[in-house]
């Protein structure tokens, strides 16, 4: 047994979401002894070379891609070919592996698979709030079964962990990480900014309010938009993409819609997705978390927090982890339009107020989200897995 063994990641996704950045920072701290398994190429597939982490693409067929988290019975009836091709690609891969590290939930079923074939050990890092408003029930079922299963579980915040406890999770190697960051190196440097912004703002010299983050209803950007109706003299930037879903691409366009009904249009700035948002989070007054639903983490809180930006983020999920409310940001409920017009009007009125929320909160991310710090938990973590396998080829 090697002293320190191989590691086989595993996700789905190709796009650049939460979970894949979080990913990446763990895959180039052990990427003499990793690879990552991806269900499709694409941007997520091109910064893990590019941090020198070997990848592998097994595609994941096109039926069995079509299993989302609203999927029932029959979505899964049809995928099984799919997947089967896809597990049997997998453990092609997986054979030259000691563990495996299931980062999504669609990663999740082939890693258990996987692994209860080829005898290997395999950990899920839990991404997501496990309920009736983001998955199916087959989809939670199958979620909580397998991860039940694993040699541990990795939860991003303590909300994730007690949805997953809600809905039947009962591994008792569930530990909470959450995700970490590198400090940013604060500069003035505009060249990054999309067209359409001057000095990292919206053409004028008007307050901004910034939203970063994909496109998706769940995280609230209506709400953002009817909440700048009663702020006629604030404009707005929208730092994003619809990445993952039909609903997601056809949401961003009800919001150009929304936004010429609301009669705001020339008030709203969408970028689309920016690769260095840091420019823009320098640009604006203030930064707003405009979730619905709980959010698992959010890491576009702690970004802003890290920029020293004054933050207004829903009263909901892992935001409440994150913002100590008055003191390191502000919490609102979420889907109210009018509570967030009024924390930002309040953080606008009274700059002295923002700017000492925004170092306080600079302070406190660069202390709690150290990346170095994570990165050490997780390797506890992971350590612990090992030994579990140590201990169990000596009673052999």
């Amino acid at each position: 047994m090697k002293a320190n063994p191989s590691i086989l990641f595993l996700d789905q996704s190709g796009e650049l979401g939460g979970a894949e950045l979080c990913l990446a920072d763990l895959a180039e701290f052990c990427r003499d002894r990793c690879a990552v398994l991806l269900f499709q190429d694409g941007p997520f597939a091109g910064l893990l070379r590019a941090k020198k982490v070997p990848v592998i693409i097994a595609t994941l067929p096109q039926l069995a891609g079509r299993v989302n988290k609203s999927a029932g019975v029959s979505a899964y009836l049809c995928a099984i070919p799919g997947m089967g091709f896809l597990i049997y690609r997998a453990m092609k891969s997986a054979k030259d592996f000691e563990l495996l590290y299931a980062n999504t939930a669609k990663a999740l079923v082939v890693a258990a698979v996987v692994a209860f074939f080829l005898r290997k050990r395999f950990c899920f890092h839990l991404h997501d709030i496990v309920n009736s408003e983001h998955f199916s029930a087959i989809n939670r079922r199958l979620i909580v079964t397998l991860a039940n299963r694993a040699h541990a579980v990795v939860a991003n915040s303590r909300a994730t962990a007690e949805a997953y406890k809600s809905a039947g999770g009962k591994n008792r190697r569930l530990r909470v990480i959450h995700n970490g960051f590198k400090p940013f190196h604060l500069r003035s440097d505009s060249s990054t900014l999309p067209a359409g912004t001057r000095h990292g703002t919206v053409q004028g010299n008007f307050p901004v309010v910034g939203l970063f983050g994909r496109i998706s209803p769940w995280k609230g950007q209506h709400v953002f938009l009817k909440a700048l109706v009663e702020l006629p003299g604030v404009r707005g930037l929208i730092v994003g993409e619809a990445l993952f879903t039909g609903d997601d691409r056809s949401y961003g366009q009800e919001l150009r819609d929304l936004a010429a009904q609301l009669r705001i249009a020339d008030r709203i700035h969408f970028t689309g997705f920016c690769p260095d948002i840091l420019p823009l989070l320098l640009s604006v007054d203030v930064v707003a978390h405009c979730s619905t639903s709980p959010e698992p983490f959010g890491r576009v809180i702690v970004e802003a927090m890290l920029a020293g930006r004054p933050v207004i983020a829903t009263r909901a999920g892992g935001a409440m982890e994150i913002v100590a409310d008055n003191q390191t940001g502000l919490l609102v409920q979420p889907g109210d339009s009018h509570a967030l017009a009024a924390a930002i009007q309040r953080l606008l009125a009274n700059r002295e107020f923002a700017a000492e929320m925004g170092c306080a909160a600079k302070r406190d991310a660069e202390q709690r989200f150290r990346l170095d710090r994570i990165l050490h938990q997780w390797n506890e973590c992971i350590e612990e897995v090992i030994a579990l396998r140590l201990r169990g080829m000596a009673q052999r």
